[in-house]
């Protein structure tokens, strides 16, 4: 679940950003947008996804492997301690998945992996000896989570993820931490509150606890569970993200904001946040610092404390086509391509500063309910 914001929020929040000196520790590559579902509230490939508006061009474009490993040689000679989140997209449809993984642990590097679960039984060993935490998406029992992603997938995750499990005990691993994660939206928050129990029941020879955000480490599991409540903005939002974009960094925007509009958001969060506290207290965990999901939902203005981003002094975006960005979700504002600046030049350029000078003034309309806004600098 999202949290509010610790001791470094709002004023002191505001204050460390105005000399917080850029420090790389953070790589997310998206290597190919490809995806085999089509999930409703997807900003990519769901009902109102930016993918959908251009899917030729989607389909075909794949990051070169040998271009993202000499990229890679440069950060890691400037940033030798790191980790890499490989996202999507699915992204095991990457032409070079394999490839790419045993590179970035041959060099050390922390690997994080975000996946749909359905492609999980064939990179098995790959996935056990390479990557630290999984994080992999179902959205309710069964009967919730097949409306959304499709028949039938929530039966092959589950069997990839037992496959996983069984090989991992095996072999008396600690790695990778696999984590299932639920996109609570209008399609499925009804199943939030029996959706423990039915993974517990698909699972029974697994301790399967509630992942506790404040101490995610510390209970011993096989599996671990967490909320997640929609990414979202509104139409108005967006619109203002465009002009502030154009005037503020010269920048045209892309269609990416549109794919997060959710209007009416369509939630009973009444009903919600009355089940999630339920849950909280059942599993005992600790809620307190968790965001008021209802509040969440109704008043986008209130960011629970987080008055910046630190994302850009911290993280680079790679996509598809080897362009680079500060932001994960908005492919916007370019700060150099791969193929043709140096991590040095694209990590100190005048873009990214310029970028960081406007971060430290204001946040963006789009800021308000994106993943790293609620990231603290421990997280990274």
């Amino acid at each position: 679940m999202l949290t509010k914001a610790g001791d470094l929020g709002d004023k002191k929040l505001l204050e460390h950003v105005q000399n917080l000196t850029p420090k790389l520790k953070q790589i997310t590559i998206f290597a190919s947008d490809l995806c085999n579902y089509r999930c409703s509230f997807c900003h990519i490939w769901g009902e109102t996804g930016w993918a959908l508006k251009e899917p030729q061009r989607v389909i075909k474009e794949q990051l070169d492997i040998d271009v993202i490993k000499k990229f890679m040689d440069q950060v890691l000679e400037a940033n030798p301690k790191i980790g890499v989140i490989i996202t999507g997209g699915e992204p095991m449809l990457y032409k070079s998945f394999t490839e790419l993984v045993e590179y970035l642990r041959s060099k050390k590097v922390t690997i994080y992996l975000l996946t749909n679960g359905s492609l999980i039984k064939n990179k098995i060993d790959l996935i056990l000896n390479n990557v630290v935490a999984l994080n992999i998406s179902i959205d309710g029992p069964e009967e919730y989570h097949d409306s959304i992603r499709g028949k039938g997938s929530f039966q092959q995750i589950c069997e990839n993820i037992e496959l996983l499990i069984k090989e991992k005990k095996k072999r008396k691993r600690m790695f990778p931490f696999i984590n299932i994660n639920m996109t609570l939206s209008k399609y499925n928050y009804q199943s939030a509150k029996p959706f423990l129990s039915s993974l517990r029941d698909r699972f029974s020879n697994e301790k399967i606890i509630l992942h506790d955000t404040m101490n995610p480490w510390v209970k011993p599991r096989d599996l671990s569970v967490n909320f997640w409540p929609l990414l979202f903005t509104t139409r108005e939002k967006g619109k203002q993200y465009a002009i502030e974009m154009k005037e503020l960094l010269d920048c045209d925007v892309s269609p990416a904001w549109e794919g997060f509009v959710e209007e009416p958001i369509g939630i009973d969060t009444i009903r919600l946040k009355n089940d999630l506290e339920e849950i909280w207290e059942t599993e005992g965990v600790d809620s307190s610092n968790f965001v008021d999901v209802e509040e969440y939902f109704n008043n986008i203005e209130n960011v629970f404390g987080r008055s910046k981003c630190l994302a850009p002094w911290h993280e680079l975006i790679i996509r598809r086509t080897g362009d680079v960005y500060p932001c994960v979700d908005f492919p916007d504002y370019k700060l150099g391509n791969i193929h043709e600046s140096s991590f040095e030049e694209i990590w100190t350029g005048d873009k990214v500063t310029k970028f960081r000078e406007v971060l430290k003034t204001q946040n963006l309309n789009v800021c308000n309910r994106c993943t790293r806004l609620f990231a603290d600098k421990e997280s990274y």
